[in-house]
């Protein structure tokens, strides 16, 4: 009992220069990302995590304010929950090999940048906030009816603040003119956004222009992002499919050229996996070999901002074309009932 009440005495010295290391460099980094949020975007750009500008204010935000409650000793434990999962994220995302690879390599684990600041986090996550912290002032005031209500709502808005978002996943499409595929998939139930725009290509920064005059090599996409609690992989494969004409090696429906092949992007093995499942599906049930490629995912570039929801800014211009272009009617001679359609 005596060796507790001594590491009790050692643990809370501890736990405050740790909170006060952690908490500084928290703060430092967060407000560097605020002030370099353009550069933040692009890196999250870079690796397809959705709203990148959003993304990037939000951790930027919750790193600079973390670090400042830590510093204070503000329901420590509390704060550490966002501050650790923001580091296990920065793992997955900028050190994804560093974790996948942590016990054939836990030296390349260790040696990564967010291990340090996920470790103290995660001490000061289990061992609490300390004796020298408010929270410990908060303990000593919660015999107190005031208290209470104070420490209760602090709880409920730091627990507010720090409620993980919803988990995001992103499926990447190419079936001809994306501003039909953009409609097929929009508003569908845990179908979060649609983008249109251009992938497949080496090109950086393609335009309408470059990609319909067969420069860049890219393909009209649109970048699914859904969550995947709510709506699987294979539900959206399904979408895709009777959404497309899948023998059509020039093009879909009456565009025509390598900029409206069709083709599925996966994005890892479990999707690889899939798409290749439900093509030899589709072969099976047509009898017919299928056109459409299922190709890795590369860079996906936002298409020009008159294109994205183009269905909803021009619904005359927009129906017209799809009336023309003898989509639907291929669809229900493909698909029967089965047949998609815009949502």
């Amino acid at each position: 009992m005596k060796f507790l009440r001594y590491f009790d005495y050692l643990r809370s010295p501890l736990l405050l220069v740790l909170r006060l290391f952690i908490g500084w460099q928290f703060f430092v980094t967060g407000k560097g990302k605020l002030e370099h949020l353009d550069r933040v975007t692009q890196f999250f750009t870079s690796l397809h995590i959705p709203m990148p500008h959003l993304n990037a204010i939000f951790v930027g935000t919750l790193e600079t304010v973390g670090g400042l409650l830590l510093l204070v000793g503000l329901a420590s434990r509390l704060i550490a929950i966002p501050l650790t999962i923001n580091m296990l994220v920065a793992y997955a995302t900028a050190d994804r090999d560093a974790l996948v690879n942590v016990f054939t390599n836990p030296d390349g684990f260790t040696q990564a940048e967010p291990f340090l600041f996920l470790l103290i986090s995660a001490i000061v996550l289990a061992f609490g906030p300390g004796f020298f912290s408010l929270d410990e002032l908060i303990a000593r005031w919660h015999a107190k009816s005031a208290g209470r209500v104070a420490v209760a709502a602090t709880a409920l808005l730091l627990f507010g603040a720090a409620a993980p978002a919803p988990p995001r996943a992103v499926a990447t499409f190419a079936g001809g003119c994306f501003w039909c595929e953009e409609s097929a998939f929009q508003d569908v139930k845990g179908v979060i956004d649609v983008v249109s725009g251009y992938t497949g290509g080496k090109e950086q920064n393609p335009t309408y222009e470059g990609v319909s005059s067969h420069e860049t090599g890219h393909r009209e996409s649109v970048e699914v992002t859904y969550d995947p609690r709510v709506i699987g992989y294979q539900q959206l494969l399904d979408i895709f499919w009777h959404n497309v004409d899948p023998f059509d090696s020039s093009g879909q429906f009456c565009d025509h050229g390598p900029q409206y092949r069709g083709a599925i992007f996966y994005h890892d093995a479990t999707q690889q996996k899939l798409a290749e499942a439900s093509k030899a599906a589709v072969e099976k049930r047509f009898g017919k070999k299928v056109a459409t490629d299922v190709l890795p995912a590369s860079t996906f570039w936002k298409a020009e901002e008159y294109h994205q929801d183009y269905y909803k800014k021009n619904p005359v211009r927009y129906h017209f074309y799809r009336f023309n272009c003898g989509r639907d009617e291929r669809l229900k001679e493909l698909w029967g009932k089965d047949a998609g359609a815009e949502h």
